[in-house]
């Protein structure tokens, strides 16, 4: 299968246990990922690729930089990136939901395994499901 098929999600946490979680959620679904655990170490390896990034998973609060500082500069190379980002703060996104770009989006933490693939197939694709995702 060509990697068209398998898109490439970008997961970047803080808390290595979350990028585990949710990388262990997604690549059975067919995606190809890449995890980070601060928004620099992102920046190289997405600098480091030849093909495009389809989706941005990120923490939005992260001591080194935050995941609006990391999508913004992500975006200076990969163009028309789709963003969703992991809050355990969604009580202080009220104001910050009228700040979302095109093609971003939030869920909150802590979110199950299934709740995340239909989160990121409804932004990926507009579907529950990703086209590629094996039947249950």
């Amino acid at each position: 299968m060509s990697h068209d098929s398998h898109p490439l999600v970008m997961v970047v946490d803080d808390e290595s246990a979350v990028v585990r979680l949710v990388a262990r959620a997604l690549e059975p679904a067919g995606y190809r990922v890449l995890t980070a655990t601060s928004g620099p170490e992102a920046i190289r390896i997405v600098e480091g690729l030849d093909g495009p990034v389809a989706l941005l998973l990120t923490d939005l609060e992260m001591p080194e930089m935050t995941g609006r500082s990391l999508a913004l500069e992500l975006r200076k190379s990969q163009l028309g990136l789709k963003v969703l980002y992991l809050t355990g703060h969604v009580d202080g996104l009220f104001g910050f939901s009228t700040l979302l770009e095109p093609h971003e989006a939030f869920v909150e933490k802590p979110i199950s395994g299934p709740a995340l693939l239909e989160a990121v197939a409804l932004h990926l694709f507009g579907t529950l499901r990703a086209p590629n995702e094996p039947a249950k």
